[in-house]
């Protein structure tokens, strides 16, 4: 208690408040220093005497904890309030004694590494407020040391060095130079506002991108710009929102702005990968930038990690010039190689964003070093904008144009391509329907001798018969509808006048041929233009065909005849019915004769390939429906097409490639 004694009784080295009044109060200058290790106490400190004076040459140890005891009078009548500034160290507590009992009055902490909630004030972590009662005389003992991590250190380095800067000031003065410093940090505070406002921006806009498209190349330059979020609001002074938010993991906010960095930056290696589509043109350089960018992301967590654990100076120091000394040459190296060999207009990009990126961060360094821009300020305080955040968004905002432009090739690609694939399919389209009609053009040409077949046995069965009239009278007949046929070959469509026309030739040829043993009728709506309706040649000729030759030729009934009815179910849809009253199909099925399966083969066959041939090719549809009348208490077979058609001019119709 001796040491107690000496200092209430006026001990030299005794600070008065009213010293204050003059300005700060430098305690290297009124203190005893003593040096222990982490485990010592404030009780066993102030049990301790002797000590040694601080010079302001010191060197201090990162692995030392510092102890700076001095005695403090109030000698005013009132209370006042002092505060202490702790500089940059790590930590500082600050205990007060009564000078005889030791006993403690309170205990205050700030520094760069206590979380927020053990802040002696509620807004910065760099003061600490004393406050003493009238004519009161305390011994105060201030502990300054490093925060020790959860690990042992690695390297025992004695970095960082604690300060032993620290000063007393009066109320106002704290309260005048508080306020100085925020209105000058104001502009500051504004313009990183700013640019932490354009990173999140930026940051949201390319995640939504991203899980849109779900593209890698989006996914990569999220994780830069994340990264370049997460810098910019872990640098935020410490009053601000945001500022107070990292302060409540001083650890993480300290160490984690390097593996940020350097993470962020892995991911700009795969980000060139894909902008630059090196995985295409240069293989063997994309594995490479991707090797080096797993390692940079690896290397992050790893030496993150380890700082977070131990809280090392030396690690610190290390890992921080080792970044510097690798990453920085390998990134310079490959701007210098995509300038040499990528001769695309997205490499000018990349250049740009870095350029930009380097100037900034270098003008920031050269102002926080106080070499430019000494106590000046530009209009506008727009000198508060050289901040390396800055450069990161302007980088980023270059690589977004990058992305916009890459974007705009993909889709010239894209639409090329897709032109292409259009016209090859345009190709192929005209190449599959003039193969189609070919075809198509092939069945109705052996239709043709099929029929002209029948019609020559026919004169000939005349002419042998001696019946000249008959044979004439055929002749005749045969070469109108022959002419007509041949007329009609190169056309697609005909007019239902004329396929009308040519059917009634026909059904008067085969009536002779059989010896009038059977009728026809022919009825056709009367709301029809027939002139304005067109159908595909010959597509009722072989029903017809087929309903004589397999319905009434094996009949007996006298009444034998054939009805062809064309109807109108609607503005675009045309029915034609062609109905016997023969045997049906059953029956002649049943009969199996030789000349009536070739014909079938020959003219119901090559009709239905015609048909699906058409259907397959056209928009117009028809559709064949086969009916036995004998299921509805009669006999015969009823042949129903729907046809959907389309109303021309009454011009005769263009002739094209044949349809059917």
């Amino acid at each position: 208690m001796l040491s107690g004694r000496l200092w209430a009784a006026g001990y030299p080295d005794t600070i008065r408040l009213s010293q204050l009044d003059r300005g700060p109060v430098y305690l290297r200058d009124r203190c005893v220093l003593s040096r222990t290790d982490r485990q010592a106490s404030w009780l066993s400190m102030f049990r301790q005497t002797g000590g040694e004076r601080v010079s302001s040459n010191l060197p201090t140890n990162g692995q030392q904890v510092y102890w700076l005891r001095l005695l403090v009078r109030n000698d005013a009548d009132t209370s006042r309030t002092v505060y202490t500034y702790a500089a940059t160290s790590q930590t500082v507590v600050c205990y007060r004694l009564l000078p005889d009992s030791g006993r403690l009055i309170d205990s205050l902490r700030c520094g760069t590494m206590v979380p927020r909630r053990d802040w002696a004030t509620p807004d910065d972590d760099q003061y600490l407020p004393l406050r003493f009662g009238p004519r009161q005389t305390t011994v105060v003992l201030i502990r300054v040391a490093n925060r020790p991590g959860l690990l042992p250190a690695l390297t025992h380095s004695e970095l960082p060095r604690p300060s032993l800067g620290l000063r007393f000031e009066s109320e106002s003065l704290h309260f005048r130079q508080a306020l100085f410093q925020y209105r000058r940090n104001l502009p500051e505070l504004q313009y990183r506002s700013w640019v932490q406002g354009g990173l999140l921006f930026f940051l949201l806009f390319v995640v939504l991108i991203y899980l849109y498209y779900r593209r890698p190349l989006y996914g990569y330059y999220a994780l830069y710009v994340l990264a370049g979020c997460l810098y910019a609001l872990l640098k935020t002074r410490t009053y601000t929102p945001i500022g107070q938010v990292f302060a409540t993991m001083p650890l993480l906010r300290y160490h984690a702005m390097e593996s940020i960095v350097w993470a962020g930056w892995g991911a700009y290696m795969y980000f060139l990968v894909e902008l630059l589509d090196l995985t295409r043109t240069h293989p063997a350089a994309a594995r490479q930038l991707r090797q080096w960018g797993r390692f940079a992301i690896a290397y992050s967590l790893l030496a993150g990690g380890l700082l977070l654990l131990t809280n090392d100076g030396g690690l610190y120091q290390l890992s921080y010039w080792f970044c510097r000394l690798v990453f920085v040459p390998v990134h310079v190296a490959v701007l210098v190689w995509m300038l040499w060999r990528v001769p695309s207009v997205l490499t000018r990009y990349v250049v740009v964003g870095n350029v930009l990126l380097t100037v900034i961060g270098v003008l920031a360094s050269l102002r926080a070093g106080e070499i430019i821009l000494v106590g000046e300020s530009l209009p506008g305080y727009v000198d508060n904008l050289l901040m390396l955040p800055l450069g990161v968004l302007l980088e980023i905002i270059v690589f977004a144009l990058a992305l916009a432009h890459r974007i705009r090739i993909i889709d010239r690609e894209r639409q090329a391509s897709q032109a292409a694939y259009i016209d090859e399919i345009e190709q192929r389209t005209a190449y599959e329907k003039r193969l189609a009609e070919v075809e198509m053009l092939a069945l109705r040409s052996q239709m043709n001798p099929h029929f002209l077949f029948n019609s020559l046995n026919t004169i000939e069965y005349f002419v042998l018969k001696g019946d000249e009239a008959n044979a004439t009278r055929y002749l005749s007949n045969f070469s109108r509808l022959l002419r007509l046929i041949l007329n009609h070959s190169n056309e697609d469509t005909v007019r239902l006048t004329e396929e009308v026309s040519g059917l009634q030739l026909y059904l008067e040829l085969e009536s002779s041929r059989f010896d009038e043993n059977f009728q026809y009728v022919i009825d056709i709506d009367p709301a029809i233009d027939q002139d304005a309706v067109v159908i595909p040649p010959l597509l009722l000729q072989p029903f017809v065909e087929n309903a004589i030759w397999h319905g009434l030729q094996h009949s007996h009934r006298p009444d034998k005849c054939v009805w062809l009815r064309v109807l109108m179910l609607d503005e675009e849809t045309i029915q034609f019915e062609i109905e016997d009253n023969g045997i049906g199909r059953e029956q002649a099925a049943r009969l199996k004769s030789r000349s009536a399966t070739r014909q079938k083969s020959l003219g119901m066959a090559i009709t239905q390939q015609r048909i699906d041939l058409f259907n397959r090719n056209y928009p117009s549809q028809l559709n064949v429906q086969l009916i036995d009348l004998a299921d509805a208490g009669r006999c015969g077979t009823l042949v129903r097409i729907t046809y959907q058609l389309r109303l021309t001019s009454p011009s005769r119709p263009q002739t094209s490639h044949n349809q059917l």
